[in-house]
């Protein structure tokens, strides 16, 4: 598989599927590209800094968690066509068609580190002929203006050697059925001759590609999407902080009844990877002194829950405070902005005896992550006060039943309310995130 010497115009290497194609990032994106791109022929190889995962990779196993089902990561190997290397293998580098699918956040906040050290290396590697970049990652406006051609050392308005593109992705991570192939792709690209080139990419691996008029608009088109999203979450969470007195879950059922409105839950958080960052992506895009009002508004509100939750959780708990679920997501591995965590750590704070348990995580993680304890599933059940469910992993499937079964089970705090109907007519003590029981107002200011 090493990188395309033959003098064949890019197009028809793409058309026929022949010519190499390099993917940067071994996660869950760059990793199902990789795979989806091996599927349709292409011969592929993706790099990752990590050791570990370039070696499970090769041994035809999947390096993430939770994923294993996912990512057809053996059909894609089998025909020969799929390889993993170090980022800075020379051949992969110099490959004429590359896929950037490295994480653009860290800490719930946009970073160029590893976008432009990816672009600095695609730019030094480059031997002249036509290239081809496109870039899946979340990005901010701002940066394709400044950041990518000064990686690159190159112009993509006046370098026509040069084909830039953006293709965020918007699939749902934990659904083989809602997939890159299967979602409608926003393509666009830098000028408009490149689109053809892009297309003959992505249409090999996508069932509908919606082109964009440049690659600004198509950019701008993964926080968007994802801020309606955030904007909504927050305006939930706000619901259930401004009527304690009433099941807001129960209003929003409600309310999801009229044949416009989706059916929101409210929440100890907002976590992931998109939603809570979609909105410093937006901002950071324009270049105005005060964007979008409304959304730093929701930011700043946002950024001040978790310490109202802890706070709530508090004002209920009687003894120490057990958390199951650490992941944002069900029967995954993904601490990225983790409301869990933050909740922990706000408890923490106020002194607060904290146990948390996933089984994505070891004990010793979970201690390093968040500074709590770790709680022994199940064993540990029966010595806690207040337990918060935060993440219904599968293996909690049985929780209600087992706190049921114990002669002083704790008060369980639901974040989903997914177990109020098992824990109907039991001994119990259930509170749904955002019905009174879990909102119990604070004491009035003297």
């Amino acid at each position: 598989m090493k990188p395309s010497t033959s003098p064949r115009p890019l197009a028809a290497a793409l058309k026929d599927r022949t010519e190499p194609v390099t993917v940067w990032g071994a996660g869950f994106i760059g990793l199902s590209a990789a795979c989806a791109l091996a599927e349709a022929g292409f011969p592929c190889t993706v790099l990752d800094t990590d050791a570990h995962r370039v070696s499970e990779i090769n041994a035809g196993t999947v390096p993430l968690p939770g994923f294993e089902d996912v990512i057809p990561l053996a059909a894609a190997r089998s025909a020969g066509r799929l390889r993993a290397a170090a980022a800075d293998d020379p051949e992969a580098a110099a490959a004429r068609v590359h896929l950037v699918c490295v994480n653009t956040d860290r800490d719930g906040s946009p970073v160029t580190g590893p976008l432009s050290a990816v672009l600095g290396a695609i730019g030094r590697a480059r031997t002249g002929g036509e290239s081809l970049i496109a870039l899946e990652s979340t990005i901010s406006l701002r940066w394709l203006d400044e950041l990518v051609p000064a990686a690159l050392g190159a112009d993509p308005a006046t370098d026509t050697s040069l084909h830039l593109a953006a293709a965020p992705r918007r699939d749902w991570m934990l659904s083989p059925d809602m997939n890159l192939r299967t979602l409608p792709r926003v393509l666009g690209t830098a000028r408009p001759d490149s689109l053809p080139l892009a297309r003959l990419l992505y249409e090999a691996i996508s069932q509908s590609v919606h082109p964009a008029p440049d690659w600004r608009h198509a950019g701008l088109t993964k926080p968007v999407e994802n801020l309606y999203r955030y904007l909504d979450l927050v305006l939930t969470n706000q619901l259930a902080e401004a009527y304690p007195g009433l099941d807001v879950p129960e209003v929003l059922r409600l309310a999801g009844t009229k044949w416009n409105v989706p059916t929101f839950h409210p929440s100890i958080g907002i976590g992931g990877y998109c939603i809570p960052l979609s909105p410093r992506f937006a901002v950071d895009g324009t270049d105005q002194d005060s964007p979008l009002p409304l959304v730093a508004s929701a930011m700043d509100w946002d950024g001040d829950h978790p310490a109202r939750v802890a706070e709530s959780v508090l004002r209920i708990s009687d003894g120490p405070i057990g958390i199951l679920g650490l992941s944002y997501a069900p029967d995954a591995r993904i601490v990225e902005g983790s409301p869990a965590r933050r909740l922990a750590e706000h408890l923490l704070a106020h002194g607060a005896d904290v146990r948390l348990h996933d089984p994505y995580f070891t004990p010793e993680e979970i201690t390093a992550l968040t500074g709590a304890r770790p709680l022994r599933w199940p064993d540990d059940l029966d010595g806690l006060g207040t337990l918060v469910a935060a993440t219904p992993h599968a293996l909690y499937a049985d929780l209600p039943a087992r706190l049921a079964a114990l002669d002083n089970p704790p008060a369980l705090v639901d974040n989903l309310g997914g177990y109020a109907t098992a824990l109907r007519g039991t001994t119990v003590p259930y509170a749904e995130w955002g019905t009174p029981a879990a909102r119990t107002p604070a004491a009035p200011r003297p």
